[in-house]
């Protein structure tokens, strides 16, 4: 399967104005969301595994005390492509479908 193009970072900015959860750095997309417990950064990672498997497309996670922290970027690509903006559609998705896992 054939990966898409990097897109030109003046593009992603724009784009990133829609989500302002995630800021730029470099070449990656970074977010950080705080959670009401421990247990619900799990559930929110889990609820995110759909997303990432559909898009065949995964970002580094880490799980914190009442956090998630996620770096995304096309790891075959060396940049961002349009899958790192469907996979950050699809975190916003289950995050409007579940606003029970954030805390304040």
């Amino acid at each position: 399967m054939s990966r898409p193009e990097l897109l030109d970072l003046a593009v992603v900015d724009d784009w990133l104005r829609a989500f302002p959860r995630w800021r730029r750095d470099d070449a990656h997309l970074l977010t950080t969301v705080r959670t009401s417990t421990y247990q619900a950064g799990a559930e929110l990672l889990l609820a995110l595994v759909p997303v990432a498997d559909s898009l065949d497309h995964h970002p580094n996670a880490s799980l914190g005390y009442r956090q998630i922290s996620l770096e995304l970027w096309t790891h075959d690509r060396g940049g961002l492509t349009v899958l790192d903006q469907r996979y950050v559609e699809g975190f916003e998705k289950v995050l409007d479908g579940r606003p029970d896992l954030l805390g304040d």
